[in-house]
């Protein structure tokens, strides 16, 4: 299902709500897939010294999508979930419940596995730099084994989003509707 609050008759709070949410689905979906072509082509340069570089990189771009991460799910849960627990109080369907609770799982277990990634990424790395560790079939196999953690945690990313849009955008237009209809 795609929002549309822009074809929302008149401008609202909650309107400025959709949108936003919107906008950071589509920012975010965006920079998963990066990261996902990023983690693709990281995967392919295994076994060469290039590779170290793209996992710098790698590790960079996680922790700008965890901190975007945490700060989205910070304003759905301060702004937007307080609008629909309001709004839906009285006929708020009890299925609700269990999808929003998974969504919450899969939100954690994607961190998880980004996290994973950068501990795994992280502790390789560092002892290359130290001089601690060869670059070898050993180290290949661990910045490999991070690789699939950080491909795991995209993948659960990108379902999480879209089951969160299958969720929360018919919810958003039906309020966008009524607010429509209120003031018609």
């Amino acid at each position: 299902m795609e929002l549309e609050p822009f074809n929302s008759a008149r401008p609202s709070v909650f309107m400025m709500l959709a949108m936003k949410l919107k906008e950071d689905h589509d920012r975010l979906k965006d920079k998963v897939a990066v990261l996902c072509r990023m983690n693709q082509g990281t995967n392919a340069a295994a076994g060469s010294t290039r590779s170290i570089h793209q996992f710098e990189g790698l590790l960079e771009k996680v922790a700008h999508l965890k901190r975007d991460l945490k700060r989205h799910a910070k304003w759905e849960e301060q702004e937007l979930f307080p609008v629909f627990a309001r709004y839906f109080r009285k006929k708020i369907e009890p299925t609700m419940l269990p999808s929003m609770w998974v969504l919450e799982k899969d939100y954690e277990l994607a961190l998880q596995f980004l996290d994973s990634f950068e501990e795994q990424c992280s502790s390789v790395l560092g002892m290359l730099s130290l001089g601690l560790k060869q670059y070898d079939v050993i180290t290949i196999h661990e910045l490999k084994f991070a690789s699939d953690q950080l491909t795991q945690g995209c993948l659960i990313l990108k379902g999480h989003l879209h089951m969160e849009e299958e969720l929360i955008y018919p919810l958003a237009e039906e309020i966008l509707t009524d607010i429509d209809y209120l003031f018609s």
